[in-house]
């Protein structure tokens, strides 16, 4: 079983846990180094849990003994951590030396990314945006926050609500002033983070303290547990699978996405006059090529 197929179990049966035992698999989820370099009593002391309680939770999750448990943790730690970035394309670019390699692996890659895309639309996941779109609809300003692999994800975000919201901000972090954006923010405002692992410690911070500050937190991650969704008042999960050597854009993006869909269709005429006006200002300032020049 590798770490991913733990990670699942632990996300799929966490509302079947008791509260011990939850907090037991909140920190197993969050720290899984520990789990690698610890022993069964140390890690308990560490997670704030019984003995009882870990071995109880990784007896929900199908481990016999706790070297089995910890040797999956291991195993992770040292393969496949040695680089953020640089282990998965060690592994890539060493298997792409194999005949035939480059079509495995953009059919491994076509293969994750329609996974990613059913995840994000799949019936089941609804539920969560119309909450999210709900959430931000009632917020008198909305701010966005993404950075590194995720501010692509925010940006497009951001254009999208923008059209119709004008009151839509993008925290870009110029200058390393993500925290600093926050001022903008007040009491039943809005924001929105995206951050996939490895969490960015900036996005985490903004979430943090607009919550701190009586700001709404719309969370766009890789899972249930993770410090964004912990953090969040609407979490909206995205896989993010991919053989490449960082994680796919493609389903948080659909995230995004459909998210904006939904608060166009709940904004109704009014969002219908701020797109026309915005036309009218890219029209007046030629943006766009004519359909003559562009052909």
């Amino acid at each position: 079983m590798s770490i991913q197929e733990v990670w699942h179990r632990i996300e799929s049966r966490y509302g079947a846990f008791s509260p011990q035992i939850q907090r037991a698999a909140r920190f197993v989820r969050e720290h899984p180094q520990d789990v690698a370099l610890h022993s069964l009593r140390s890690l308990a002391g560490r997670a704030g849990v019984s003995p009882t309680s870990m071995t109880r939770l990784m007896q929900a999750l199908e481990f016999d003994t706790w070297d089995d448990f910890q040797s999956r943790h291991r195993q992770w730690l040292t393969e496949g951590r040695r680089g953020v970035f640089s282990g998965r394309a060690d592994r890539l670019i060493s298997d792409a030396r194999r005949p035939g390699a480059e079509d495995l692996l953009l059919d491994a890659m076509a293969q994750a990314e329609r996974a990613n895309l059913d995840a994000a639309l799949a019936p089941q996941s609804r539920a969560a945006l119309r909450g999210a779109a709900e959430l931000l609809a009632a917020a008198p300003l909305i701010a966005i926050a993404g950075v590194r692999s995720c501010f692509p994800v925010a940006f497009s975000l951001h254009y999208a609500l923008s059209l119709f919201l004008p009151g839509t901000r993008l925290m870009t972090g110029a200058g390393g002033s993500l925290l600093d954006d926050l001022h903008h923010l007040r009491e039943g405002d809005a924001l929105v983070v995206i951050s996939v692992a490895p969490y960015s410690r900036e996005t985490i911070e903004a979430a943090r303290h607009a919550r701190a500050a009586g700001v709404r937190v719309v969370g766009i991650t890789d899972g249930p547990l993770t410090p964004v969704a912990r953090l969040s008042d609407a979490t909206l999960v995205a896989t993010n699978d991919s053989p490449a050597h960082i994680a796919s854009p493609i389903g948080p993006l659909a995230v995004a996405q459909a998210l904006a869909i939904l608060m166009l269709a709940r904004a109704g005429e009014g969002a219908l006059k701020a797109l026309r006006r915005r036309e009218a200002t890219l029209e007046a300032t030629s943006a766009y090529l004519p359909d003559e020049a562009a052909s």
